[in-house]
């Protein structure tokens, strides 16, 4: 995968649109690599006000495999309100996720997921069942929208009304369709140029601005690189904006 940096796609009315690249993590955590957080601080310093000191400015996150649009705040009323608004299921966030196999219809998925130990590298779909044997089972809504299908994959439109870790990929395994390239959730092939990643790309997010209530539209198109991929598969381009 070539090496990308993040990017600022919009700055508009206190909010800011960014660029994550896949294999950058978002905070600082566990493990080494680059974070969004910190390329953020090093651009804007004034930031550093705005939201919780360990994780300032950004209102949500995208696991280090995924690539895609992100939003930050410039001030900590405009913060406040946007992550009331998330939490709500007030943002529209919509991607693109290339999955395993042939998806013929629409599907919307609101199996419960959570953690079976402190720190898991995964989540899963908790059964009632499981419910006492899992850590804080969460509710998750997904809908997955089948675009085309080539090669044995099948190329999605994915909204999610939750925020649940790893919510995409642990739903579309659990229907039996992994993303590409996701092999923590039993994608069984690695595709040329999902070595370093997956085939997850947050495209887009809808939310309504606190100060004036009016609708704003963020887009973040799939770069080169997955673009390319889907050529060699049979795929129809993308549209621009795609």
């Amino acid at each position: 995968m070539p090496h990308r940096t993040p990017k600022i796609l919009a700055d508009e009315a206190g909010l800011l649109a960014l660029f994550k690249p896949a294999g950058w993590n978002t905070f600082p955590g566990p493990g080494d690599g680059e974070t969004l957080s910190g390329w953020l601080l090093h651009r804007i310093p004034e930031l550093a006000g705005v939201g919780p000191t360990s994780a300032p400015a950004l209102l949500h996150r995208l696991d280090r495999p995924t690539s895609g649009l992100m939003l930050a705040a410039r001030t900590p009323e405009l913060y406040r309100a946007l992550r009331q608004a998330f939490s709500e299921g007030a943002v529209e966030k919509r991607y693109l996720a290339l999955v395993e196999g042939e998806l013929p219809s629409p599907v919307f998925c609101d199996a419960p997921l959570g953690e079976r130990y402190r720190r898991s590298k995964k989540v899963q779909v908790v059964s009632p069942a499981a419910r006492r044997r899992v850590r804080r089972p969460r509710k998750a809504r997904t809908e997955i929208e089948p675009l085309c299908s080539a090669g044995g994959f099948t190329l999605c439109r994915v909204q999610i009304h939750t925020g649940v870790r790893h919510q995409i990929r642990a739903h579309l395994a659990h229907l039996g369709h992994p993303v590409a390239g996701d092999a923590l959730y039993g994608a069984r092939q690695i595709l040329p140029g999902l070595e370093n990643r997956i085939f997850l790309h947050a495209n887009a997010a809808r939310l309504v601005h606190p100060a004036d209530e009016r609708p704003r539209t963020f887009s973040c198109p799939a770069g080169e690189d997955l673009r390319r991929i889907l050529e060699s598969l049979g795929f129809p381009p993308l549209t621009p904006d795609g």
